[in-house]
């Protein structure tokens, strides 16, 4: 992240977080308070559906009732975005937002499981195998940016000359 202060990236990954956060935690309250457990609602017929569910595992039904373990898993995400923020120098403006994203959505998660004791998921869409949520979607997002972002920046490294076989320096 050549050229990037370190105030900047931390401001972009904070942002990007408290975005995150805060438009998860508006539509799982909506969600709570306007859809019906066990009901589902239609949005995209045969593509998107909207249902109440309640999660204390991880995706896909994994480690359920182990939300005290995911909880301390988030924080531990947390931290390691911070020491990467703190570096500013992963991935440029892309990898810090990215970084921001998977930050907003475990803080997302682990606001639920820490006031509610299971994290709260409502969105269902046609061949992924599991409800989820925003804060789900911005960790994946995030993910998949990050990922790209350090591989471009790979990719723009300059490379040092490499000698054939034999050839001394």
């Amino acid at each position: 992240m050549a050229g990037m202060a370190r105030r900047q990236a931390l401001l972009i990954v904070a942002a990007i977080a408290l975005l995150v956060l805060l438009l998860d935690q508006a539509s799982k309250t909506w969600a709570r308070g306007a859809l019906t457990p066990g009901h589902q609602v239609t949005v995209l017929p045969g593509w998107l559906w909207f249902r109440l569910a309640s999660n204390t595992g991880a995706t896909l039904g994994l480690g359920t009732g182990n939300n005290a373990l995911f909880a301390a898993l988030a924080l531990i995400i947390l931290g390691a975005i911070a020491v990467l923020a703190l570096r500013g120098n992963v991935g440029g403006a892309l990898g810090m937002a990215a970084l921001g994203a998977v930050a907003g959505g475990a803080l997302g998660n682990l606001v639920d499981r820490v006031r509610l004791g299971s994290v709260t998921d409502f969105i269902e869409v046609h061949l992924w195998p599991t409800d989820f949520n925003l804060a789900d979607a911005a960790i994946r997002l995030g993910v998949v940016l990050f990922l790209l972002a350090l591989l471009l920046d790979w990719t723009r490294r300059p490379r040092r000359a490499t000698l054939s076989p034999g050839r001394k320096p």
